[in-house]
């Protein structure tokens, strides 16, 4: 694939060399000219310029290019590039980072796919701290969503899932049986072995 990374600091660098390192053609732009020294290494074209400006995305090759991933730690100039290049260009596949939580509500307003590592850091701590395992991301109607597996205590075996709750807030979204999903339902009572599978938004 041809891959523009827009933004070229610790996230952008090591996504660009990721991605070369997996054989694809990636193109870095990045407004900061010491920040691209962080790309020096990476076998990819990088172009020292403003990310929103037209001629610069051309330069890049945004016309013909398979997806665009904006990562910089400016939220506005993420929203900006990802507009830019589905409105007037047409890209199809475009991934922006949300560097804070707070700006969240206004790229879901722009329907943009969004990624916020603040989130991520944050739901991998908690995880740890409760014990779960197993996660899984999948993208349903324009929200990220995030499966974790937790397992259930001895004395809750028998007891009907539909029951049970978290301090957490996530949703009880079914149980993971002999590495099966069954979805949570009236009737289901929880069995020896069985984990729990909670389901929150990134």
């Amino acid at each position: 694939m041809q891959i523009i990374v827009i933004g070229c600091g610790k996230v952008g660098s090591s996504l660009a060399a990721a991605l070369v390192e997996l054989g694809h053609d990636v193109v870095i732009i990045e407004n900061d000219s010491s920040l691209m020294q962080l790309a020096d290494d990476i076998d990819c074209i990088k172009i020292t310029g403003v990310p929103i400006d037209r001629d610069v995305l051309k330069q890049a090759g945004i016309e013909t290019t398979d997806a665009v991933c904006a990562v910089t730690q400016n939220d506005n100039i993420n929203i900006m590039a990802a507009q830019v290049a589905r409105e007037v260009f047409g890209v199809k596949k475009i991934i922006t980072r949300v560097f804070n939580p707070a700006s969240r509500e206004v790229f879901d307003e722009f329907g943009l796919n969004t990624i916020c590592s603040t989130d991520l850091t944050v739901q991998a701590f908690l995880r740890e701290l409760a014990d779960e395992g197993k996660e899984q991301q999948h993208r349903v109607y324009g929200a990220q969503i995030i499966y974790t597996t937790v397992p259930i205590e001895k004395d809750l075996i028998g007891e009907e899932i539909n029951d049970l709750s978290t301090d957490t807030g996530k949703l009880v979204f079914g149980i993971l049986r002999r590495g099966r999903l069954i979805l949570a339902r009236p009737g289901l009572t929880i069995r020896l072995g069985d984990e729990m599978v909670l389901a929150d938004r990134v």
